[in-house]
């Protein structure tokens, strides 16, 4: 999944909890364990970000539980029909882009579905701050941001770290072939880590500014700013974002083009494995 585009806290948050529970924890073990504690882990972060009052906190502790709830009821079994229809395709694939175009629009789907239900049920919360709480938020936001930005302005290890990693969790052992396609991908990748910084505090002066001054209809604005922060994107930016996921797209086709019968095998019963998982998730009440 591509969370780049995602250009605050709450929806970083989001992502992260979503990517833990679809596709990166380290077994199905862990996908339980990590799914457990989703609300406890939200509501920690959430709280360390945002400087609330004991009602306010109270309140917050509540709606991470009804999103939880909601999304191990109706979410879960959606992510287990899928990945389930992945796996009937693997012994016969489509690697090419476009089936890849696909994949990623429904995981985009997926993702859509939870930012929607998180900001109607957070976003209450958020316009009820004071002054000296939306100060502290955009302090926060300051923080973050600087943080995010040095990070990836190391990056260019960590990346190739991040794409072997993934494609081993599905596949298995890679092959020198494909150990090669990493590299490459990575060595030819252009990303402009200070462009996405100044695109993120473009994004965070428009959220703190319209949550300060409260023009009419600024509820409906805040929204919008949190469900689709891409409306704040210029056109070389979005340009940018579009070339880095086509790359990703090649990598992906010509890895999966490469691939052994041991790494289909390892793939289909990753994604039976992690589609069993949610089911047994989503059957629980807690």
């Amino acid at each position: 999944m591509n969370a780049s585009h995602h250009h605050q806290r709450v929806t970083r948050i989001i992502g992260a909890a979503l990517a833990l529970i679809l596709l990166f924890a380290g077994g199905c073990s862990s996908v339980r364990l990590v799914y457990g504690h989703l609300d406890w882990w939200m509501d920690r972060n959430l709280n360390k970000y945002l400087d609330l009052d004991g009602a306010q906190e109270d309140l917050l502790s509540l709606r991470v539980d009804e999103f939880h709830r909601w999304h191990r009821q109706t979410q879960l079994p959606r992510y287990a029909d899928y990945l389930e229809s992945l796996a009937d395709d693997v012994d016969s694939p489509d690697a090419t882009p476009e089936k890849l175009i696909q994949i990623e629009k429904q995981v985009d789907n997926f993702w859509h579905s939870s930012v929607v239900m998180l900001t109607d049920l957070l976003l209450p919360i958020v316009i009820q701050l004071d002054d000296p709480q939306i100060d502290q938020l955009e302090e926060n936001v300051r923080e973050e941001r600087e943080e995010s930005l040095k990070k990836w302005e190391k990056s260019k290890h960590k990346r190739e770290k991040q794409f072997r990693k993934q494609a081993e969790r599905w596949l298995g052992d890679l092959t020198p072939e494909q150990d090669a396609m990493i590299d490459h991908q990575v060595a030819t990748t252009k990303f402009d880590p200070k462009r996405r910084d100044a695109q993120r505090q473009a994004w965070a002066n428009s959220f703190i500014d319209t949550l300060r001054s409260k023009p009419e209809g600024y509820e409906k604005k805040l929204r919008e700013l949190l469900i689709n922060p891409q409306s704040l994107w210029p056109q070389d930016y979005r340009n940018m974002q579009d070339q880095l996921r086509a790359q990703a797209r090649s990598l992906a086709s010509e890895i999966l083009k490469s691939s052994t019968p041991q790494q289909r095998k390892h793939l289909k019963s990753n994604l039976l494995d992690y589609a069993a998982d949610f089911r047994i998730l989503a059957a629980q009440e807690h």
